[in-house]
């Protein structure tokens, strides 16, 4: 968590995967823009705290957990998808997180929270409660950071607003019981640079020659999240033998195995580079053409954005399992089933007169929201220009 001290808009994330803070980060980001540094905003993630020793342990199971047992991840996020289990976790991490909680906001004193995570809503609602000074109590406002929806954690307790990524987002919201007028659909927040010269050619070429890649060839960044999950050594086997005119940047994230093992690998027809974990990959989503991996929500949020080209290989059970079929009905994406399917759509996608490329390049821009951070932030700041009980009816209002 950052160091103490006070704060206008205080934002709850953690780091179980990289995509909740991500998007706190963008969000952040966006307000300082947005108010031109007059708006003082803190990140706060409970779980780089010395608090709940539990809950520590379970987040950091969270990387080892995805990468080698998916399907006990989605076996694990189903049961506390569902209403009983939800609360149960719900009065667990009260106990372990809510009274530190309760601590960093008093003493950040903020109008208004930001709840990026759906386990941490009712540890942040009673931080908002214990941080009521002189009959004010910040506003609550809930940023989902699933594309699809499908977590009960993002519910309760129901928030002065809640900002979804999608349509599916919002009817699943709406479908819960959410009413509408607190419902703002901005799409997911990701850093706004990403969509500066998406559609030119000319500024992806420009990128790689700043990173150190060949400007002229055709680039892949795989993807597995910040965990490094998902299929990726079967992708670097069959990518690094196909003999395409390509390269491929894997995005290794805090999975030092996969790095070493790539880095090991004798030279391959096709070129490929592991990287370690990146505070951002916007220079390298910039400079590539085609995202190929994981159908992580920032992962594909920050692909589109940039203009990519979305193949989506394999997602995490329970939480990611709808975002590749969503993408794809955009028209964003296509789903890859195993080498041979992979290495047909790759060999199109590097003929120049085949028109693919194009295709999913321009439905992604079509269903990216480069500017959901910009749109979070005005949000956030007219709770906080006109405070909490008035803005409540205010959001509602405009929503209606």
């Amino acid at each position: 968590m950052n160091n103490p001290g006070r704060a206008a808009v205080q934002i709850w994330a953690a780091g179980t995967g990289g995509g909740h803070l991500s998007v706190a980060e963008a969000v952040a980001t966006a307000i300082s823009e947005r108010s031109q540094g007059t708006v003082s905003v803190a990140l706060d993630d409970p779980v780089e705290d010395p608090i709940g020793r539990t809950a520590r342990s379970l987040a950091r199971a969270y990387g080892p957990l995805v990468r080698t047992s998916p399907a006990l991840w989605g076996v694990l996020f189903r049961g506390f998808s569902k209403r009983g289990l939800s609360s149960t976790m719900d009065r667990f991490l009260l106990r372990q997180l809510a009274p530190a909680m309760a601590a960093r906001t008093q003493a950040r004193a903020p109008r208004v929270i930001v709840n990026c995570h759906p386990l941490l809503g009712p540890a942040a609602s009673s931080a908002a409660q214990a941080a009521r000074v002189g009959g004010f109590t910040p506003a609550l406002i809930t940023v989902m950071t699933d594309l699809v929806g499908g977590h009960q954690g993002w519910l309760a307790p129901r928030p002065d607003a809640i900002l979804t990524a999608t349509s599916e987002a919002t009817d699943w919201c709406l479908n819960h019981g959410v009413p509408a007028d607190l419902i703002r659909q901005t799409g997911l927040p990701v850093d706004p640079r990403l969509g500066e010269g998406a559609a030119d050619k000319s500024h992806r070429r420009s990128a790689r020659r700043e990173l150190g890649l060949n400007p002229e060839l055709l680039t892949v960044l795989v993807g597995g999240g910040a965990e490094g999950a998902g299929n990726l050594r079967h992708l670097a086997r069959w990518l690094g033998a196909s003999g395409l005119p390509l390269q491929a940047v894997f995005a290794c994230g805090n999975n030092r195995r996969l790095q070493g093992w790539l880095s090991r690998r004798q030279p391959q027809s096709v070129a490929t580079l592991g990287l370690s974990y990146q505070e951002s990959l916007t220079p390298w989503l910039r400079a590539a053409d085609i995202y190929l991996g994981k159908a992580g929500p920032s992962a594909l949020a920050e692909a589109a954005a940039a203009g990519l080209a979305l193949l989506v290989t394999d997602s995490l059970p329970g939480q990611e399992e709808n975002n590749g079929a969503a993408v794809v009905a955009a028209g964003a994406a296509l789903e890859i089933h195993g080498r041979r399917e992979l290495l047909e759509i790759m060999r199109r996608l590097c003929l120049p007169a085949d028109p693919l490329l194009g295709q999913l390049q321009r439905g992604a821009l079509t269903w990216a929201r480069p500017g959901a951070a910009l749109e979070a932030a005005e949000i956030i700041l007219a709770f906080l220009a006109t405070g909490h009980s008035e803005t409540r009816l205010q959001a509602r209002s405009a929503a209606g």
